[in-house]
């Protein structure tokens, strides 16, 4: 996912290792962390592979590497990011793909949310059938603990159901923050 991250942040403009990282918390980090040793390796296979060219340039009395996104670069990255949403890809997936999503034509946006939403839904409905199958279960209490990650599995798909509602909806930012309170 490292590599398709730093794609993105590479779209608009040349940037060093050391700007995509500053990028990165910025932007996505309140969910995804990458570290300058993460980075760097990923940014090599990324050359290696012809998605980036470097470049060196002077900057603050130094030379330093810049990294361009070649034309193989950009398909690559529009590839990961009109991708299907798998649910059981991980979260901190999929936010990195909304992050980007600005850059997705709208119906293809709404398709990709759209079709995230559903299969939430279809998610639900099985963890909500495994609920009804502990419900008949004797001696529930003793599963207290393994039950309460069913609650929480719930509780996310749920919440992750109407976010998607909610950003497909393009309700602004304070809307989104006023309705939870």
């Amino acid at each position: 996912m490292l590599e398709s991250i730093a794609l993105g942040m590479l779209l608009e403009r040349d940037l060093t290792g050391y700007d995509i990282k500053k990028l990165i918390e910025n932007g996505i980090g309140v969910f995804y962390k990458a570290s300058f040793g993460s980075l760097y390796p990923a940014l090599k296979r990324l050359t290696q592979k012809g998605y980036l060219t470097t470049s060196e340039k002077p900057q603050g009395g130094r030379q330093k590497i810049f990294y361009h996104m070649t034309e193989k670069g950009r398909e690559e990255f529009f590839d990961w990011l009109s991708s299907p949403m798998d649910i059981f890809e991980g979260t901190n997936t999929h936010l990195a793909k909304v992050y980007f999503f600005d850059n997705l034509e709208p119906e293809i946006r709404e398709q990709k949310l759209l079709e995230y939403e559903i299969n939430n839904k279809n998610y639900l409905n099985k963890l909500k059938d495994l609920e009804k199958k502990f419900d008949g279960m004797e001696h529930k209490e003793c599963f207290y603990y393994k039950l309460s990650t069913l609650y929480y599995g719930i509780c996310i798909t749920q919440k992750t159901i109407q976010w998607c509602r909610h950003i497909r909806m393009q309700k602004t930012l304070p809307d989104l923050i006023e309705r939870e309170r």
